[in-house]
């Protein structure tokens, strides 16, 4: 337990998908109450503070080292009753081979756009 009863998370499943553009992930906490959570974006982070409305409430913190830089301005997230969605607006275009820079890269190729006739 931590401070005032809370149960302390440490992992959710999370998983993602991608545009050429935006890297769209998701974050599974059911209940996470609004009011009392809080998502704040850097150019190579996302610090999550997410609280649910369990008794005991649940605790997820965690700072998410992110694989590519993002754009502030343009990256948003949406609680949902399940989960939490987050749009980040990628700075430079690039494919990402993972979500996260600690996790291992499983070798697979993202290909984004038209293939070439060969």
């Amino acid at each position: 337990m931590g401070k005032g009863g809370e149960e302390q998370v440490e992992n959710v499943r999370s998983d993602y998908y991608q545009t050429a553009t935006t890297v769209i992930a998701s974050f599974f906490l059911k209940k996470i109450v609004k009011e009392e959570s809080s998502v704040r974006f850097t150019k190579n982070t996302v610090d999550l503070d997410l609280k649910t409305s369990d008794a005991p409430p649940k605790r997820f913190k965690k700072v998410v080292e992110l694989y590519g830089p993002i754009d502030v301005e343009k990256s948003s997230f949406k609680i949902m009753g399940t989960k939490l969605e987050l749009t980040l607006a990628k700075l430079d275009g690039q494919a990402w081979p993972v979500l996260r820079a600690d996790e291992k890269r499983t070798g697979e190729i993202f290909q984004v756009g038209r293939a070439g006739l060969v």
